[in-house]
């Protein structure tokens, strides 16, 4: 829905019905359609109750790969959406290794200099992603952690290998390998990825890599379809 229409359903002021939108894209319930210019519910809703995980995940296959994905390899497993100019960890499941990162549901990291942000990026094509990153440079207002050449070349690097993979980037010792779930959920693409510690994630990743996607293979790819 627009804005306009939001605004006439509560009886509410546009002015504030737009803030209130904005406060919730940047916490991660809204997606944004910039080429419609309306709102709706991002995969992070469906952790707010079953009906609606219902509709956003069919019968629940994107948290079945998950689960296994935890379970094969005993380190943290997250499911990752745009969060505005930020990534923001949808669902986490805790590592049970001995030896493990720690990260909560819910916390956030920029889109330039993660890997999952990276990762997003990757999807857009050129023309797009440079109004992206202009965008994301603009809003942010941090001192960028990369060049947009060294950005490029990350992302030319996840496109070859269908990947992203980063170690001691936003959180010193630790390390992330992810790749996107097929499609998009509800106008939202979504990534799922393994974290822990630097040495673990760098040793591992091909395994890793290899498992989530024979988890995606056999959870979500055969699943009934609920991508767009």
């Amino acid at each position: 829905m627009s804005v306009g229409e939001i605004s006439r359903a509560l009886g509410y002021p546009q002015s504030s019905t737009s803030i209130l939108l904005k406060s919730l894209m940047e916490l991660g319930y809204l997606h944004y359609d910039k080429s419609q210019r309306s709102y709706s519910p991002t995969a992070r809703v469906a952790l707010l109750g079953r009906g609606v995980q219902a509709y956003l995940f069919g019968d629940g296959s994107v948290m079945s790969a998950l689960e296994e994905i935890s379970r094969r390899t005993g380190e943290m497993t997250i499911l990752a959406a745009q969060a505005g100019v930020v990534v923001q960890y949808i669902h986490v499941i805790p590592a049970t290794n001995p030896v493990r990162m720690h990260l909560r549901t819910g916390a956030v990291r920029p889109m330039i200099g993660s890997a999952v942000g990276h990762l997003f990026l990757s999807a857009l094509d050129n023309e797009e992603l440079k109004d992206e990153i202009a965008q994301i440079r603009s809003i942010a207002g941090d001192p960028p952690r990369l060049d947009d050449e060294a950005l490029m070349k990350e992302i030319r690097k996840i496109r070859r290998s269908g990947y992203a993979l980063s170690t001691n980037t936003v959180t010193p010792g630790g390390g992330v390998a992810a790749i996107l779930l097929p499609g998009s959920y509800n106008g939202q693409r979504l990534a799922i990825g393994i974290g822990g510690v630097a040495e673990v994630i760098t040793q591992n990743s091909q395994t890793f890599v290899e498992t989530m996607r024979d988890c995606i293979g056999r959870h979500i790819l055969t699943a009934d379809p609920v991508a767009e």
